[in-house]
């Protein structure tokens, strides 16, 4: 189930400019490498110690096949595709390392996954405001 909240936003573009009101995420925090390992070897047959090493050479076969220009697909879960942030320039011959800022990586969902997304439940969090503090209640307790 994902949590939302309610936020205000200055909207520039569009038929109607201004502050509006939109529903996004509430974040439930993150999930640590060695929470995913625990519940990957509650989920399967493999020891901890086997999650582990197949988790970090996940991590460096990807890396490496995105950093050599390779998309990576995996069937449950979607496409790693690398690309090239660079700048524009007028003529071909003017295009050289130089003009490339970086390079990213793009994840595509795959169908499965999208449709999951699709019918999963929301449910409104109202979340306190940062730095909020709450007055303590004084009011003595009758015995």
């Amino acid at each position: 189930m994902l949590n939302y909240t309610t936020i205000k936003k200055k909207i520039s573009v569009g038929a109607a400019p201004g502050e509006k009101y939109l529903a996004t995420i509430s974040r439930n925090g993150i999930m640590s490498q060695e929470q995913l390992i625990e519940r990957i070897s509650s989920a399967s047959a493999l020891a901890e110690n086997d999650v582990l090493s197949a988790l970090r050479a996940l991590q460096v076969v990807i890396t490496d096949a995105t950093m050599n220009g390779i998309t990576v697909q995996l069937d449950q879960l979607g496409i790693f595709t690398p690309y090239l942030s660079a700048k524009a320039m007028l003529t071909a011959e003017e295009v050289d390392a130089t003009t490339i800022r970086g390079v990213r990586v793009n994840f595509r969902p795959n169908v499965r996954f999208k449709n999951k997304l699709k019918t999963t439940n929301y449910e409104y969090r109202n979340p306190m405001p940062k730095g909020l503090v709450l007055p303590v209640d004084d009011t003595p307790v009758a015995p």
